[in-house]
């Protein structure tokens, strides 16, 4: 099953990316079913938390964290197999909840975007995912 939900607007107006590029080990906090349809692609989404730079930065987050994976159309070609509870390591575009738009499974979050190729992947229980 499919939701589709209109544009976040994760990016700025000239259609960069927006954040600040963070590698982070974290938990899955929460997981949602069904894939949403943004921009066109199709995302798998769930909440991560207590995240850690692996980036030797100092960057935390001790807070849940929404994170959208793009599946389709350029993202990685597959739902990752997530259970809650379990470790996972992302690479992505951090957005602070006072710069990010709240939608579907998002009540308000700060967000983690651009998780696949070029900019990002995720490694989950031994497989990398581009």
């Amino acid at each position: 099953m499919t939701d589709t939900m209109p544009e976040l607007r994760l990016r700025n107006p000239d259609a960069s990316g927006r954040g600040t590029l963070r590698h982070v080990s974290a938990t899955v906090a929460q997981l949602f079913g069904a894939r949403v349809i943004i921009e066109h692609a199709e995302h798998q989404q769930l909440w991560i938390d207590g995240l850690t730079s692996l980036n030797g930065d100092g960057f935390s987050y001790s807070g849940d964290v929404f994170v959208a994976i793009r599946i389709t159309d350029g993202g990685i070609g597959e739902d990752i197999p997530f259970e809650v509870g379990t470790p996972v390591v992302l690479q992505g575009m951090f957005i602070p909840a006072d710069q990010a738009t709240a939608g579907t499974n998002d009540p308000g979050l700060p967000v983690l975007h651009f998780t696949h190729a070029p900019v990002g992947f995720v490694i989950y229980d031994g497989v990398t995912y581009k």
